[in-house]
């Protein structure tokens, strides 16, 4: 309670003082024809499309200030009796700071002097490094999906499309955790997306909360290096501006479809080449935008003005995907097929001598039928039998899954122009996502989302020299990804595997089964995973113009409320290898598991969070060609406080690697948030032998709070002429990483656990698959569950805010009216960075149990989340800005990088490892990140033929009709390859991770280009499998996967019509050149398809048709 009303005391002092993310700024000074500074200067704005006016007086030392602009084209004026008015029109972009100087000469006050040119292109008040992605970029470049935030790949500094989603796919789903973007060699979930300067980023996965169609957008701004410290939590930002209306009604009607029968095959990596699967895809919507207007009631123009779009999008595809399956007759016991290569040992037959197992072989390869494990043959039923003949055992069933996703959108803005002092807008955005996607056999995938986003901002003037800003925002993100069998079938209670609890109607499916040489059926042994999560946000900024000084204060003040409900492993998980018969599908006929996994209950969390955040900022113009820039931010965000009271966390007092330590008193204990019964309203308990707590030790939160995050920063803008800017700059910067793992510690007191069968004596099956399920030493009757040996998920209770300290030289060159280009370095160190890592972690070893090499026998793995990472990242780029000219406007950028951590994430991509392979060893996994992009050129053109009306060419008659109007727009995009981990594919150090990397024989990893195919795109000689027992000695991340070059085009016609109305059609074209990109290659050692590469990274040429009615 008290720490509530500090937090509402601090707030009201500071008048609510936080961030303008979408506003600009223009600034400048007034001087005379001397040279001297003119105090007094009556200076006006006037924005062109609302005829809103602001006006100020420059103060003594002759400056004046425009905080908190909206984007858009205005007027500045500057007049002072005895003097001439000068005016100058101008284009403010977001976060630009645009600086416009006045030199005043003696005249009358009525001759008014409008001064030509355009804006400038130099950054000239700051050493921010970022890039604005302007409205025409936005709604014209071709943009597959519509979605803005591919254009972020157009940015220098940025690692775009690098990996699959990882967990984040397993776990939220959808095209947010698609979103693969790293700035500034920093991860994929440290990117902050403000929308209108309010939050739109989910704390789960740190991933956009609502994404506005495209002809919503006003413009935005990608920030990618040393930003003012009134932004903050986390590395990058993004800043999104929607648009206002005007005083005009203007607006557009659009589609733009997609089919099959436009696109191009396939590629074929067999001599025979796979169909085109169905397909169709449409977007469709409005915008329109202007004055609210009631005829004979209301004229809001220059007052009161509106701006809606609706987008909806309907997408149907049926994949035709290939899998590898038993034949018919192995499905009976049947393996005589694989004679007299293979032979099917009987596991009821083996002897064990040391490290070695002798076994005679089934007679025939065939297994009696009464052996067969009842289980097993009821799984079948998920398990289709081939149905690609003449093929073998490989890609030997071609399946058809038709996916469906519809969404819907829609934005209602509202902006209004209380008076010369006062400026008010709100917005109220929805959006709605529903996907189905089916898989090999009943075990495909539900996603369901809804959004609601509310924001209110006030701009208020309260003097000549200050002003003060406020926002407001609300979101409310609701998420649900679940399985196919949800709510219809009830699997695991069919099947009545001992151990395996059954559970809720959201989780009902299938278990998962990975089969060693075949595809894995069930399904995923993630979710179902549900978020309810609302977020209140109050930010405000204080500006105020002293001199020569430009000061801001702020704070931001942030309540979340993170509420989910899920749990992995709920339909349990059994992985068959070849450790009993010597092959894969014969264990699984036997029943014999590998590994076995399972849940008892889904966790649920009520986690709720105050974050605040103070700043101030001075801009000191210091010399009329210097500026500098110091800011200083603090930051302060509790761990979660968790109002369900399930959070139960790991105490680990000592971090100990001997196997079986018998000092009982360095064992960990399991300790439960709050006071009290250690098992108040759960469904479990555990096994006596582990010590369980409830008394408050770690806190009431089971984190640590850190309340020392400062976070200073500081910049040099030198302008020695009109032409060139030179810029320098360091500061630190405190990321908030995801939320998502701390709702792991809800999953302890949903009881999860997992055995491991002993590598020469399997002991697990379908019929046993968890020990002591016979027997309870827990003494409990059902419900009641008993968990020994559980698998447990804990945060680092000494866990700090990671940060990245960032430095940067930069050089502008003016090069003509509208060409610019930038040179420069950037670079960072992160420290205390979080990532996954064990304790409790077995001895490598060739003999015994698991169990029997690890530190604490009573206790499975024990998972940590903690500050245990590092990271550098070093660049050198270069960027070539033309603003529309002469029709033709172009952004280009190289960037030469190198980005190195041990640890790219806590819930890492695909083709990134999960742990370290020995988590003893945490800088062992020092390495490319797996976003490092060496060498990365983009660039995005669009260019208006110089025919037609208004064009100097053919600009009437049949020309005009044959050749006005049209636009030609391309992005092309070149890169380096991404690195790839190479792993074994198999427990063959024994310790029950699975995290192997194979030994390296000294051999280069890459090929020379002249030998790289699909086929055999890395030296798969470069490793060899490891000695059972040990480690491998390959690095993390050494293998490097295929460059990609693409090219989209889109050509356009504008057929004018009656008045200001215009008929667009716009053809598109991806991947036009219909080029191969190629995937990564597979880097499991012991898959047959080691080195090659069966699948393309984006698809062949397709094709898209686009009609808009702009008026």
């Amino acid at each position: 309670m008290r720490r509530s009303s500090l937090t509402l005391l601090v707030w009201f002092f500071f008048c609510l003082p936080g961030f303008a993310q979408t506003s600009g700024e223009i600034t400048g000074e007034v001087r005379d024809a001397t040279g001297a500074v003119i105090p007094g200067a009556t200076v006006t704005v006037r924005n062109h499309s609302t005829n809103a006016l602001r006006t100020v007086v420059s103060n003594n030392a002759g400056v004046y200030s425009f905080p908190a602009l909206q984007p858009g084209t205005y007027t500045v004026k500057t007049e002072l009796q005895g003097f001439r008015t000068v005016a100058r029109d101008v284009e403010l972009q977001v976060q630009q700071t645009l600086r416009i100087n006045f030199a005043l000469e003696v005249g009358q006050i009525e001759e008014t002097v409008l001064v030509a040119g355009s804006s400038p292109l130099l950054a000239t008040e700051n050493a921010t490094i970022g890039t604005v992605i302007e409205n025409k970029r936005i709604v014209e470049l071709p943009l597959n999906g519509r979605n803005y935030l591919q254009l972020i790949a157009l940015v220098p500094n940025v690692s775009a499309d690098f990996a699959g989603p990882g967990q984040a796919g397993a776990r939220q789903g959808g095209t947010r955790s698609n979103q693969q973007l790293s700035i500034s060699g920093q991860r994929r979930e440290f990117n902050y997306f403000t929308l209108d300067g309010v939050d739109n980023t989910d704390v789960n996965f740190n991933t956009y909360i609502f994404m506005p169609s495209i002809d919503a957008l006003e413009e935005f701004k990608v920030q990618t290096g040393i930003y003012p410290a009134e932004f903050g939590r986390e590395a990058s930002q993004v800043n999104v501006s929607t648009k206002s209306g005007t005083n005009k009604l203007r607006g557009t009607v659009f589609e733009f479809l997609r089919n099959d029968t436009f696109d191009a095959k396939p590629y074929a990596f067999t001599t025979a080449r796979p169909a085109k699967p169905p397909f169709k895809w449409n977007q469709y919507g409005y915008t329109a935008g202007g004055p609210v207007w009631i005829p004979k009631v209301f004229d809001g123009r220059n007052r009161l003005f509106f701006m809606s779009n609706f987008e909806g999008y309907r997408d149907r595809k049926q994949f035709q995907n290939l899998y590898s399956l038993p034949s018919a007759a192995m499905r009976a016991g049947d393996f005589s097929e694989l004679l007299p290569g293979i032979t099917i040992s009987d596991p009821a037959k083996c002897t064990v001598v040391g490290s070695t197992r002798t076994c005679a072989p089934f007679a025939g390869n065939i297994i009696p039928t009464n052996r067969l494990d009842p289980t097993a043959l009821k799984l079948l039923e998920f398990y289709p039998t081939p149905n690609n003949p003449g093929v073998g055992l490989t890609n030997n069933h071609i399946g058809l899954a038709n996916r469906r996703i519809d969404k819907d959108q829609y934005t209602q803005r509202i902006d209004f122009v209380q008076s010369s002092k006062s400026n008010w807008f709100g917005r109220y955005s929805w959006g709605n996502d529903e996907e189905i996607a089916p898989a090999l056999q009943l075990n495909g995938t539900k996603l369901t989302t809804r959004v609601h986003q509310v924001m209110v901002a006030n701009t208020l003037i309260l003097s000549s020299s200050v002003l003060n800003e406020f926002r407001f925002g609300y979101n409310y993100f609701f998420n649900t990804f679940g399985r196919e069998l949800a709510f219809e079938r009830d699997v695991v209670a069919e099947l009545k595997i001992p151990g395996l609890v059954d559970p809720p109607p959201e989780a009902w499916g299938i278990p998962e089964i990975p089969i060693k040489g075949f595809s894995t059926f069930g399904d995923s042994t993630e979710g179902p995973y549900t978020n309810r999560n609302r977020a209140f946000e109050f930010v405000d900024n204080l500006s105020w113009v002293r001199g020569t000084h430009s000061l801001r204060f702020g704070t931001s003040i942030r309540l979340d409320r993170f509420n989910q409900v899920g749990n992995q492993f709920a339909r349990g998980s059994f992985i068959i290898e070849d450790q009993a018969t010597g092959y894969g599908f014969a264990d699984y006929m036997l029943g014999y598991t590998r590994r076995d996994e399972a849940s008892v209950a889904l966790a649920v969390t009520k986690f709720r969070s105050t974050s605040q955040a103070y700043y101030i900022d001075d801009t000191w113009k210091a010399r009329s060609a210097v500026t500098l820039n110091f800011g200083l931010r603090y930051e302060y965000t509790p761990p979660w406080l968790d109002q369900n009271g399930t959070l139960m966390n790991a105490f680990v007092p000592f971090l100990d690697a001997t196997p079986n330590v018998q000092d009982l008193g360095r064992h960990p204990t399991l300790v439960r948030i709050g006071s009290g019964d250690v098992y108040e309203n759960t469904p479990l308990r555990f096994d006596p032998a582990i010590k369980v707590a409830r008394d408050g030790r770690m806190g009431d939160r089971l984190i640590g709070d850190d309340k020392k995050n400062f976070a200073p920063r500081v910049g040099l803008a030198w302008s020695p002429t009109e032409k060139w800017t030179f810029r320098a700059g360091a500061g630190v910067f405190y990321i908030q990483d995801t939320g998502n793992p701390r709702f792991d510690m809800a999953r302890n007191l949903a009881g999860r656990r997992r055995d491991e069968s002993v590598t020469l004596a399997p002991d697990l099956t379908f019929q046993n698959p968890f020990r002591g399920a016979s027997t309870n030493v827990c003494g409990v009757q059902p419900p009641l569950v008993c968990i020994t040996t559980p698998y447990v998920l804990g945060n680092r209770l000494d866990r700090k805010t990671p940060y990245m300290f960032q430095y940067l030289f930069n050089v502008q060159r003016e090069l003509g009216k509208s060409t610019a280009l930038e040179i420069g370095f950037l670079g960072s160190q992160s420290h205390r960075l979080e990532r996954l890592f064990a304790y409790n972690e077995a001895l490598p070893g060739a003999t015994g149990s698991v169990v029997s090499r690890q530190p604490y026998p009573e206790f499975g793995r024990i998972q940590e989340v903690g500050n245990v990472a590092e990271a550098n990242y070093r660049s050198l780029s270069a960027k070539l800005t033309r603003r529309l000219d002469a029709g033709l406007t172009l952004l280009a950028g190289y960037t030469l990088s190198k980005s190195r951590d041990n640890g790219s994430g806590i819930r890492t991509l695909d083709g990134d490892t999960l742990f370290p392979q020995n988590s003893y060893c945490v800088s062992c996994e020092w390495g490319p990140s797996i976003f490092d992009n060496r060498h990365r050129f983009v660039s995005s053109v669009l260019y208006e033929l110089p025919f037609g009306q208004g064009k100097p060419y053919l600009n009437h008659g049949i020309g005009n009709a044959l050749l006005g109007g049209w636009q030609l727009s391309s992005i092309v995009t070149a890169s380096s390859g991404f690195p790839r981990n190479v792993m074994t594919g198999r427990d063959q150090s024994n310790t029950g991770a699975g995290f192997d990397r194979p030994n390296a024989t000294g051999a280069p990893t890459s090929l020379p280009r002249d030998q790289r195919t699909t086929a055999r795109w890395f030296n798969t000689d470069a490793f060899v499998l490891e000695p059972l027992g040990t480690f491998g000695d390959a690095g993390r991340n050494t293998v490097t996967g295929p460059g990609a070059f693409s090219w989209d085009f889109s050509t356009m016609r504008n057929f004018r019509l009656t008045g200001s109305k215009t008929l667009q059609f716009r053809f598109e074209a991806f991947n036009f050149p219909n080029w191969p990109i190629w995937n990564d290659p597979n880097t499991t050692l012991l898959s047959p398809n080691f080195g090659r590469i069966s699948s393309t990274r984006k698809p062949m040429r397709e094709l898209q048709f686009g009609l808009k009615l702009v008026f």
